[in-house]
């Protein structure tokens, strides 16, 4: 209880369980704890071994919860734990977010000296054997599976409503639930991770309504005429300048080229980390909010097939090709890109020994590695590049002090002040690669399209917390760039769109105009007024995507039945 209260900032430290309230959520953290040292207990037979177990599962818990609110200012999620699956590159990944590695293996002696001088010398209870032995056991699977579940009585006893528990804000929640409790709650709500439960006849009912079913007309497209199109998706890519006092260019040659081509404001379902949210949102148009109990969509979502961008390239014989740095069993990008339909997938192992900028492989190396992957002659092609370099923490990176630039923002303590300088030189060496990309599109003699997009705005909350943006909204109200050049045009528009809106204007830019899901989504433009900033997309477009998804969108067209 003492050691709870410590950690978990919804309870009181120094402890005051001075009314019942406070009692019963400090009893309601400390159950499932309770829980998991009966198990350790039943297993080790060592009150003091299953004690020592019990602390460091908590202390881990704790631990990663404080990193990821320091970084993402999300709490710790039940769906976070699906990293252990791929430990090996997610340890590798989030190693930069801890101590450092000669700290790492002090701690990892300890904790294993400790844990072996308990397994040796600690003598087992010797009530602990036979009949007693199971019967705990017993009474702690039991418990275990029904808390899992949300058996009677534990929904009740965690009662969400009177613990004002709300999945739409889980750091909001997590500061009145407490962390344990804030988990338990959103595995119960989120248990169902599959969107097969939608109502695909409500979907079609809500598109017949607004008149959408009949067949959109669409212009023919001469094979010969298609581009090749390079995605570039840009690691916490953000315009410095925005906030409140920063009077220092950053990005000036994006800025230019926007000039020139179709850009704007990007609106994207995630904040400061969850790169494969807004990537999913890009690669398949779909929006995540549309899918209610989504949250990491290459781990939820497991179609064989997934629709999208891709396939829809693929259908006119493009060639498809997935570059990044990081390994491919990270976030499961290896089985989903197969189901969205890529035909190859360079990930980690073939950048070894590539230039790495600060902690990651550098943007350079990727630039250098998308040029040499772009052909001249034969069928077009589609690339798909996703950064890594400017990835967070922004303390302790290794760069060249004359790489960061001179600044002084005013409300900004000296850490603070040396991480913003460092995530602008970061982002210096972005907007010089993304220069040397644009030139070598530009200078194409075959028909390129060229879109930037950022992924989410960086983690730099301390930063956000001591200084305001211009605009005066919240940081995670904050906008990402977004840049379309083609070669062949030199047509200028700019527009806000939330990200799954990329691939129509995408399409729309290609000349490729027969795909019934994006002339609806085009359609629904004109229809609606759409505000990007909102979180959830109207009825109309969810049921678009929910039949778009399960492929139901030629079949509901073609029916008779609502026609």
């Amino acid at each position: 209880m003492l050691l709870l209260c410590w950690l978990d900032p919804a309870l009181p430290w120094p402890l005051t369980l001075s009314t019942p309230r406070i009692w019963g959520l400090a009893a309601l953290n400390l159950l499932p704890v309770l829980i998991l040292n009966a198990a350790f207990l039943v297993i080790t037979r060592r009150l003091l071994l299953s004690n020592w177990l019990t602390v460091l599962a908590l202390g881990a818990v704790y631990f990663v919860n404080h990193l990821k609110m320091q970084e993402l200012a999300t709490p710790l999620l039940p769906d976070d734990f699906r990293f252990l699956k791929t430990l090996g590159v997610s340890y590798s990944f989030f190693a930069q977010y801890l101590a450092s590695s000669r700290m790492q293996l002090c701690f990892a002696i300890l904790t294993l000296s400790v844990t072996l001088l308990l397994v040796r010398r600690e003598p087992t209870i010797e009530f602990l054997k036979g009949r007693s032995r199971g019967a705990i056991a017993l009474a702690a699977v039991v418990l275990a599976i029904s808390l899992a579940h949300g058996s009677a009585p534990w929904k009740v006893i965690y009662n969400a409503g009177n613990l004002e528990f709300e999945p739409w804000a889980p750091r909001d929640s997590a500061a009145r639930t407490g962390i344990i409790t804030n988990m338990l709650l959103f595995y119960w709500e989120l248990a169902d991770d599959s969107p097969d439960s939608v109502n695909l006849e409500q979907a079609r009912r809500v598109l017949h309504d607004r008149s959408l079913l009949a067949p959109l007309p669409v212009a023919a497209v001469e094979r010969t005429e298609l581009p090749d199109i390079i995605i570039f998706q840009s690691e916490s890519l953000f315009d410095p300048s925005r906030l409140a006092g920063v009077d220092y260019d950053a990005l000036p040659r994006l800025r230019a080229a926007m000039s020139r081509g179709w850009s704007g404001n990007l609106h994207v379902p995630t904040f400061g980390g969850g790169t494969i949210r807004t990537e999913f949102e890009v690669l398949t148009g779909l929006p995540l909010a549309a899918f209610a109990r989504v949250r990491y969509p290459y781990l939820q979502l497991r179609r064989s097939e997934i629709p999208g961008l891709v396939r829809e390239l693929k259908a006119r014989d493009y060639r498809t090709l997935a570059l990044h740095p990081n390994g491919g069993a990270f976030w499961n990008r290896n089985d989903a890109f197969r189901a969205m339909g890529f035909d190859r997938f360079i990930n980690g192992p073939a950048f070894d020994g590539a230039e790495r900028h600060g902690h990651y492989v550098s943007d350079a190396a990727l630039v250098e590695r998308v040029m040499a992957e772009m052909d001249d002659d034969g069928a077009p092609q589609m690339i798909m590049a996703i950064s890594i370099q400017n990835h967070g923490p922004y303390d302790d990176v290794p760069l060249a002090s004359n790489e960061r630039p001179e600044i002084q923002i005013a409300g900004l303590d000296a850490t603070t002040q040396s991480a913003l300088q460092t995530y602008m030189a970061m982002v210096q060496a972005t907007d010089q690669q993304l220069a040397r990309l644009i030139d070598f599109v530009e200078s194409r003699q075959r028909r390129t399209l060229l879109l930037v997009y950022s992924d989410h705005m960086p983690p730099l909350n301390r930063v956000f917390a001591q200084v305001p943006f211009q605009n005066g909204r919240r940081p995670e109200e904050q906008a990402v760039p977004w840049l379309l050049l083609d070669n062949g045009s030199d047509e200028v528009r700019t527009d806000d769109h939330p990200s799954w809106f990329l691939p129509a204007v995408v399409l729309e830019r290609a000349g490729i105009r027969d795909v019934a899901y994006f002339n609806l989504l085009q359609e629904i433009r004109r229809q609606e007024v759409w505000n990007c900033s909102c979180d959830a997309p109207s009825e109309t477009t969810t049921a678009l995507a929910h039949l778009r998804y399960f492929d139901q969108i030629e079949s509901a067209m073609a029916s008779d039945e609502l026609l």
